[in-house]
């Protein structure tokens, strides 16, 4: 029955948020129906538990690229219980619904849902919705570019994280402070906490997080002049990310070897790693990152500048159209 599906969900929240969700993720796309169903009996006759269904699956939307559906879904969830309710539920969906609203660059709401997540958090006196909730804020100052900020909340979510002694917390709040840091040109302090980062990640085994955290090494890499481990290092990710189907990641790795292939003047392949990293992102329908934007406009306008118009548009559309589980062909 529906409502069984949405008890099993609701107790296996931590697998589904946790560093190998693929069972589950699996067993959801063969009960999409099933899933709306629970989700209706939920709105009906328990609003608390429609709230932790779409607090433990968000995350499921979110790989799936089912954002649209998972936003309507919260919102609905999140209605019918404004009047009054501040429960754990509510916080757990608020989270989740703010963290749909930020991959798709909506600012306005996704403050406005993190705000509401930490207030009950504190009203409840709970380390780890509050740790969330403040990641959730560190994610928002990516939006308003301000570095300084990220860094304040994250540090905060970070501290909170290792008060509730939640490794996986303290995983992500950490992931975020370095971030912060990188992102205000701070790079040799960066680095270290790179190392820690990826540690982190790896003790947990959380194969989508040492990908990320491996492109992000990359990354710095390349902005500090250190070609060679940049290259090594984003390959390193992008062979994990195909293989986890990891889209976003794969645009980034995919974005970051074409700033590297046109500082070699490697035109042709600078064009075909920009289509292809534009269909990556295009696929994971997640918006990029405004902090990767100048850069990659600047890529991209050397490139043609360097090709010409018609010879770059053949190229990034061959890109474009190219399998990106088979990603590494584009690197020969």
């Amino acid at each position: 029955m529906s409502e069984g599906l949405a008890a099993e969900i609701v107790a296996a929240e931590g697998e589904l948020k946790g560093p190998a969700p693929d069972a589950w993720f699996t067993r959801l796309d063969g009960e999409s129906a099933r899933l709306e169903e629970a989700l209706e009996w939920s709105l009906e006759h328990d609003h608390e538990q429609g709230l932790r269904v779409g607090g433990a699956v968000w995350p499921y939307w979110l790989a799936r690229g089912q954002l649209d559906s998972g936003r309507k879904w919260l919102a609905r969830l999140l209605e019918v219980s404004e009047w009054g309710e501040r429960t754990e539920g509510r916080a757990k969906a608020l989270y989740g619904a703010g963290t749909l609203a930020f991959i798709q660059s909506d600012r306005d709401a996704s403050l406005r849902l993190h705000t509401e997540s930490l207030a009950i958090a504190r009203e409840l006196q709970d380390q780890k919705l509050e740790a969330d909730a403040l990641i959730g804020l560190a994610r928002v100052s990516v939006l308003d570019s301000d570095a300084l900020v990220m860094e304040q909340h994250a540090q905060a979510s970070l501290k909170a994280a290792l008060a509730a002694g939640d490794q996986q917390r303290v995983a992500t709040a950490l992931h975020h402070v370095v971030e912060a840091i990188r992102r205000q040109g701070r790079y040799q302090e960066a680095l270290p906490l790179y190392d820690e980062s990826l540690l982190a990640q790896r003790a947990l085994g959380n194969e989508r997080g040492i990908a990320l955290e491996l492109h992000n090494m990359g990354n710095v890499a390349r902005l500090t002049g250190d070609t060679a481990t940049a290259e090594k290092r984003l390959r390193e990710s992008l062979e994990l990310a195909t293989r986890l189907k990891s889209t976003h990641v794969i645009g980034y790795c995919l974005l970051g070897l074409a700033h590297i292939a046109g500082e070699r003047g490697e035109w042709p392949r600078a064009a075909r790693l920009l289509g292809a990293s534009t269909a990556a992102f295009e696929k994971s329908a997640r918006a990029i990152d405004p902090d990767y934007v100048a850069d990659r406009d600047k890529t991209t306008a050397a490139a043609e500048a360097a090709l010409g118009a018609d010879t770059f548009a053949t190229e990034t559309a061959a890109g474009r159209s190219s399998d990106l589980e088979a990603a590494s062909a584009l690197l020969t």
